[in-house]
């Protein structure tokens, strides 16, 4: 709007962008000469969530955290990561259970009981790596900086404070139809938790197994940085798998007390 009306600003415009690529990035004011009369356009850091992971995350290893295209989910047991960390015929033989998942050097998941087919929902620069549960704490102390990224590089780890949050999570499922829930990592992305793999409800489909009676709880642990905020939530519905188990429901009235309310 300012572009329209003062050539000054129009030319700032041009060679100067007041609108980054990666949110969250602006550090300090930016001032923009802007105005015809002299004046200053000042660009400021916006509101500094602290349950974020943009807020633990050094500024230059921000953008690997920006999605550059559409999310698609990476699911696991995968046997390609696995193979990638000489893990794979142990996952195989004894799925997840056992094993622990790092999100770079951001998150841990320690799947402790019940399989679940997991998915990962977050920017596909931040790789994914699967270990034994007991070598968990070695592989992240030695490895950190160096295929567990961010932070990059020996200085930051070196300065990283760790995985201080740790939260224990119990989730009850009664349909192995759709996902139990979403586990979501502010500032990230979210994990999709299935009580059942796809490949066994189909299986299932085919055979006189009866899963659909079947109910029970997940278990799992998620260690994250402090005080970046871990909560479940019902699953989002994503491409033509969620299609397939989505069903409108209306709030619950606990739902309806804790929605943000809207004044017109």
């Amino acid at each position: 709007m300012i572009g329209q009306k003062d050539p000054v600003a129009a030319a700032a415009q041009k060679y100067k962008p007041i609108q980054s690529a990666v949110p969250g990035t602006t550090l300090g004011p930016i001032q923009i000469n802007a105005f015809l009369g002299g004046g200053k356009l000042l660009d400021t850091p916006g509101v500094n969530l602290h349950h974020r992971q943009a807020a633990v995350v050094h500024s230059e290893d921000l953008p690997v955290l920006a999605p550059q295209r559409r999310l698609r989910g990476h699911s696991f047991p995968n046997s390609r990561v696995a193979s990638d960390n000489g893990t794979a015929s142990e996952v195989q033989s004894s799925d997840l259970n056992g094993f622990s998942i790092f999100w770079g050097g951001l998150v841990r998941i320690d799947m402790l009981k019940v399989l679940p087919e997991t998915c990962f929902y977050g920017p596909k620069a931040l790789r994914i790596h699967i270990v034994p549960t007991v070598e968990a704490d070695e592989f992240y102390q030695k490895e950190l900086g160096v295929l567990l990224t961010p932070p990059t590089g020996k200085e930051r780890a070196d300065d990283w404070r760790g995985l201080e949050t740790e939260r224990q999570l119990r989730i009850q499922y009664e349909d192995v139809e759709r996902p139990a829930c979403d586990v979501a990592i502010s500032g990230l992305g979210w994990i999709s938790i299935e009580p059942v793999s796809r490949s066994i409800r189909q299986y299932d489909s085919d055979s006189d197994l009866n899963l659909k009676d079947k109910a029970g709880a997940l278990h799992s642990t998620v260690h994250d940085p402090k005080p970046v905020e871990v909560f479940v939530r019902p699953p989002l519905p994503v491409g033509k798998v969620g299609a397939e188990w989505y069903q409108y429901r209306e709030l619950t009235d606990k739902e309806e007390e804790v929605r943000p309310k809207w004044f017109f």
